[in-house]
């Protein structure tokens, strides 16, 4: 019996002993800090290694989701989010998450172009980035097929079946595509546009970035894809041609976004939050051609007839939610 007893006090002993080690362990451990982005994993990767060098004592992570999906992850999880900043929502998505009480202000030491700027410092803009006709011209010469120059254009029967777009209810870049013809023609023409369009469409992609994954690979002789990537592609020596239709570029603008939680971020996460939005951080995480900063470096080749549509309503979350239902309604 005394051996029992002794047995059951040396296990205690030892459950205890364990445990004040194990806490120990967790108190000396690194700060850890979750970020969700809408960026694409080539770039993440960039990104992750640059936060890995500025911060060798914290474990960051950075995890891709697509737009529609992180945003409504954020929604229902509200302030049990597991996610500390949020990376590349566009601006839409950023409205309706500050609208739901689900973000922080943040006191960003940038100067914002005041098309950019929230009043309430929550929607930190991060970059701007432009819709384009892609093309791929080995494949379009193969189907003799003319390049097209207007979105007008993309309504002829004979590009049936090659023509890629991201959808609007899950991808950014598939809604300003939405939007700003929408602006452009009226809303009743607008939807009759792409009534006629969905019949040349061979796939509406859930990211933005597959449209012009699929012209880089033959998959589809036209995409309506980012003015980056299809920039990026062409340098890169690829049979990718980049056309700004006539009507003009589409375009939004991305952002950065500290999560509320009941408590206040901790030193770990406002000091990431502070690298992502200075100048340094800014070049490395807006990846994109235009600058949202007022000292900020546009990039890109652009023609001298570039122009940029009406995107009126660009980030108004209750136009996007009556847009992206009719959208499912008539398409999905």
């Amino acid at each position: 019996m005394m051996k029992k007893k002794l047995r059951t006090v040396i296990l205690i002993l030892m459950s205890a002993m364990f445990l004040s080690v194990l806490s120990a362990c967790q108190d000396s451990g690194k700060p850890t800090i979750t970020i969700l982005s809408a960026n694409y994993e080539d770039q993440i990767a960039i990104q992750q290694e640059f936060l890995k060098e500025k911060f060798p004592d914290y474990d960051i992570t950075i995890t891709y989701m697509s737009s529609g999906k992180l945003a409504a992850k954020i929604q229902a999880e509200g302030s049990d989010s597991e996610a500390d900043i949020v990376l590349s929502l566009s601006s839409g998505y950023a409205a309706a998450l500050k609208e739901g009480n689900l973000l922080m202000p943040y006191a960003s030491e940038q100067t914002y172009k005041p098309e950019y700027t929230d009043p309430d410092g929550i929607v930190i803009p991060n970059g701007v980035w432009c819709g384009a006709i892609l093309v791929n011209t080995e494949e379009l010469a193969k189907l003799n097929l003319p390049e097209p120059t207007s979105f007008e254009d993309l309504l002829d029967p004979i590009y049936e079946g090659h023509i890629v777009m991201s959808n609007p209810n899950s991808s950014s870049t598939g809604y300003f595509f939405l939007l700003g013809i929408l602006n452009t023609y009226g809303e009743e023409a607008g939807w009759a546009y792409f009534d006629q369009l969905k019949s040349n469409i061979k796939l509406f992609g859930e990211s933005g970035s597959i449209p012009s994954s699929m012209v880089e690979m033959g998959e589809a002789a036209i995409g309506l894809g980012m003015d980056y990537e299809g920039m990026r592609l062409v340098n890169e020596g690829k049979p990718v041609k980049v056309i700004f239709a006539e009507e003009g570029a589409p375009y939004d603008y991305d952002t950065v976004l500290l999560v509320k939680h009941e408590e206040e971020p901790s030193e770990a996460v406002m000091e990431v939050m502070a690298m992502i939005t200075s100048a340094e951080g800014n070049a490395v995480f807006n990846n994109y051609n235009l600058s949202v900063t007022v000292d900020g470096e546009d990039k890109g080749d652009y023609p001298q007839n570039f122009k940029l549509m009406d995107m009126t309503g660009i980030a108004d979350s209750e136009l996007k939610a009556r847009l992206s239902e009719e959208w499912s309604r008539r398409y999905e």
